[in-house]
């Protein structure tokens, strides 16, 4: 079956969350028949993870690493390990996902980004996903409770062994951001391409989030030149208060296309322009200042987060999580 793949992967760069990109394997896993998990019960030691290999871009070094070790690495730089067990086996689960989605896509041709060096992922977060080396930074990451989280994040990734959200069989693409804006955005509001699972859903919690509202202020004659780099035919002649028109907003709040200077771009546009927590923004226009009031952090698609963590607190497990943020997929465990 003709997997889908996002497109558009530039303007994701700044998703702060798990920004798509394309990579590509020397070796890929065998494709094995997987089995579905019964109820909540987690895997036991499958050995999926350990035995599955990946190259990684680390600080300019290719290193091939363990899925296992990978993983790890991604949950602790990805989620606060002080998240209840709940919402970090979810991440481990999303993590491991995205990266067989994005494998499997290397297999039908996506070639490897030149700035990875030939490897199948990197660790920047703008790009793929951040990672840490946990054994070597868990005292800067966690300080005297080095050892306790160091524990918390193995048992994320070994609990949950093998374990992927699927899709008809196949894996997706689970990307995943901080917080919403108290509901997800659908992905084809987003970056234009709708799929079944990656739809608006509502999404408790977000406002324990540090940055779930930021503020960007910026002056217009800034905002004009940072616009006019990429759209020299736009007309700022008139007062800042009349330079944006028209916007339109997805379901969840977020903007999806907005008329400035008489050109019409993307919410993801502007956003990656001015470095904007998310989307979903209100302007205050002035001869002095635009200041920019954002909502939520991070490309708002896929799991949230800060969302994972309040439905964990309210007692959902790791699958009711996963199952809730992509929606009709399945929980199958690679073996």
């Amino acid at each position: 079956m003709k997997r889908f793949v996002i497109t558009a992967c530039a303007a994701l760069l700044l998703a702060y969350g798990l920004p798509l990109c394309t990579l590509g394997m020397d070796k890929a896993p065998e494709k094995q028949k997987s089995q579905s998990p019964e109820g909540t019960e987690l895997a036991s030691a499958q050995g999926y993870d350990e035995k599955t290999q990946v190259t990684v871009l680390i600080d300019g070094q290719v290193q091939t690493l363990p899925l296992s070790r990978y993983l790890r690495g991604v949950v602790a730089a990805e989620m606060p390990a002080s998240f209840p067990a709940e919402a970090l086996r979810a991440q481990a689960v999303a993590a491991r996902t995205y990266t067989l989605y994005k494998l499997d896509a290397y297999e039908q041709g996506v070639e490897i980004p030149a700035e990875h060096q030939g490897a199948q992922l990197c660790n920047d977060f703008t790009h793929c996903k951040a990672y840490v080396d946990v054994e070597a930074m868990k005292e800067d990451l966690w300080g005297d409770q080095a050892d306790k989280y160091q524990a918390v994040i193995n048992d994320a990734v070994s609990s949950t062994d093998g374990m992927v959200v699927t899709y008809q069989g196949d894996p997706i693409a689970a990307v995943f951001h901080a917080a919403s804006s108290g509901q997800t955005e659908a992905a084809l509001d987003v970056w234009g391409s709708s799929h079944p699972y990656l739809v608006s859903v509502e999404s408790p919690g977000e406002e324990a989030c540090p940055k779930y509202e930021g503020t960007v202020t910026i002056s217009p004659q800034e905002f004009a030149s940072k616009f006019w780099e990429k759209h020299p035919e736009a007309n700022f002649n008139d007062a800042p208060t009349g330079w944006f028109k028209d916007s339109n907003r997805s379901q969840s709040g977020g903007i999806i296309n907005v008329s400035v200077g008489g050109v019409r771009v993307s919410g993801t546009e502007i956003r990656s322009m001015l470095g904007l927590n998310s989307t979903n923004f209100t302007l205050e226009a002035s001869d002095d200042a635009l200041v920019f009031h954002t909502t939520g952090y991070g490309h708002g698609v896929g799991l949230s987060q800060y969302g994972a963590r309040e439905l964990a607190l309210e007692g959902k497990n790791f699958s009711d999580i996963l199952k809730w943020y992509y929606q009709g997929t399945e929980i199958t465990i690679k073996t």
